[in-house]
């Protein structure tokens, strides 16, 4: 237990009262940050997207010059650099000339933008659904608003006191 002087009392009684708690939130504030937060994500990976583009683009173009340098030159010097004329774009590319044609992979990576998209927006809807749920219906299907972000995201991780009762009758018989 401790003990206070009398000089240790008059010092509290002239402090200024403190909250612990004001449980004041900034909701614009928050909004703010979010949306900027938003796009800076989207800014840099559009710029990383065009960036790998871009690179693939140069890289595809250096490879057709030198493809079309090799094509030039006779079989004699072909055979010089041991390379056949049925090999040139091998000896370019390696296993890349087997790969699809520039059209294929825009394609396909478009393909995965509009995929992650979806399923950006699939998981978006489901969290606001939970969200709007209050600790009741949570706790019926053995949630709690601490665990909606990772069970929107597949990571299907309970709190202990949910699991516990979603899995306990507590007594409950089925008549």
């Amino acid at each position: 237990m401790f003990s206070f002087t009398a000089k240790d009392l008059d010092g509290i009684a002239f402090l200024q009262p403190q909250t612990a708690n004001n449980n004041k939130f900034d909701v614009d504030a928050a909004v703010a940050r979010a949306h900027q937060l938003r796009s800076e994500f989207f800014t840099s990976a559009i710029k990383s997207l065009v960036n790998k583009m871009s690179t693939s683009l140069k890289n595809r173009a250096e490879a057709r010059r030198a493809v079309a340098q090799l094509s030039a030159m006779s079989d004699y010097e072909l055979s010089d650099l041991g390379v056949s004329r049925s090999n040139i774009k091998y000896a370019v590319m390696g296993e890349v000339a087997a790969k699809t044609p520039l059209r294929g992979v825009i394609r396909n990576k478009l393909v995965a933008a509009v995929s992650a998209y979806k399923k950006w927006q699939h998981q978006r809807s489901g969290y606001q659904q939970l969200m709007s749920m209050d600790a009741r219906q949570l706790s019926d299907i053995g949630l709690t608003r601490g665990d909606i972000h990772a069970a929107v995201a597949g990571k299907g991780v309970l709190a202990n006191d949910n699991y516990t009762a979603a899995n306990n009758d507590g007594g409950r018989q089925v008549s």
